[in-house]
């Protein structure tokens, strides 16, 4: 009997051991992986910043571009990358959170519609951008007669992120507790007035991030302003005027114009660390709503 728990034991620590060194093996795989990621993308971030660093300056945020952008700044281009970012934020937040309410509060949970729009949320958030591009190309600029400018630009990307955004919010309003609703309605409070005294003054911090994480996926698109914003690197005096982003003039001087590798490194570290700033302080809200 002695010998039988003996050899029960031994088989166990040999099947302890095993899994043990499996354990290690995949850990160290993973290891592998992560440190193999983070090295090709430090190694990216270097060789931009090592170029384009040494070229940021106050007159470089300041000065126009000068000889296609070889030389001056990006003042106008920052201006017309804060308008279209502008634009696409004031349209895409009401219309996407008009859509999450709809189907969280007046649709039923398993529903064919609310399937539907699971599903087509899904869908248009995978459609590629620059098939977003020839829709505002073709829609905003030539059939509503807005022509290549801020506007159309700064719709074609509301247009890309409100499926990315909708399909957010929807999940951040099925996360509310359930006693929320129940004892607003238990007091008297109509489905409206629970909406706009309860639940999106609750959720602020979590829209507050989706809106910001849009507004980052927006910031670095290219595709979808090709045929829509324009490549002027003057001052827009409107809405209706061309203006070029920066992810269009890093394009712009990196593919098209002889010598413009340095400032398209500089234009990439200043889009790099506005796509920092933006993703921190999303995740200052986030952590703020979920200490």
């Amino acid at each position: 009997m002695s010998e039988r728990r003996q050899l029960n034991r031994h088989h166990r620590r040999a099947g302890s051991d095993r899994m043990g060194r499996a354990d290690r093996l995949i850990y160290l795989c993973f290891l592998m992986v992560v440190s193999l990621v983070f090295l090709t993308y430090g190694k990216v971030i270097f060789d931009i910043a090592s170029q384009g660093i040494g070229q940021i300056n106050l007159s470089y945020l300041t000065d126009a571009p000068r000889q296609s952008g070889r030389a001056g700044g990006v003042f106008p281009i920052l201006v017309s990358t804060v308008l279209v970012l502008a634009i696409a934020v004031a349209v895409a937040l009401p219309t996407s959170l008009a859509i999450a309410l709809y189907v969280t509060e007046y649709l039923a949970q398993g529903s064919a519609l609310s399937s539907l729009f699971r599903s087509s949320m899904l869908i248009l958030a995978s459609v590629p951008s620059i098939a977003f591009g020839l829709f505002g190309s073709s829609f905003f600029a030539q059939f509503l007669g807005l022509g290549t400018s801020l506007l159309t630009g700064g719709l074609t990307l509301a247009v890309m992120i409100i499926p990315i955004c909708a399909f957010a919010f929807v999940e951040v309003f099925r996360l509310l507790p359930t006693g929320y609703r129940t004892g607003a309605y238990a007091l008297g409070a109509g489905k409206a007035r629970f909406i706009l005294c309860v639940m999106i003054p609750t959720c602020t911090a979590e829209i507050i991030t989706v809106v910001l994480l849009g507004t980052g996926r927006a910031l670095a698109e290219t595709a979808a302003l090709l045929f829509t914003s324009g490549y002027s690197d003057r001052m827009p005096e409107s809405l209706l005027d061309p203006g070029r982003v920066l992810s269009i003039h890093i394009y712009d001087l990196a593919m098209s114009i002889p010598g413009g590798d340095r400032m398209a490194a500089a234009s990439a570290v200043l889009l790099i660390g506005l796509f920092l700033l933006i993703s921190s302080v999303g995740l200052y809200f986030s952590k703020k709503a979920h200490p």
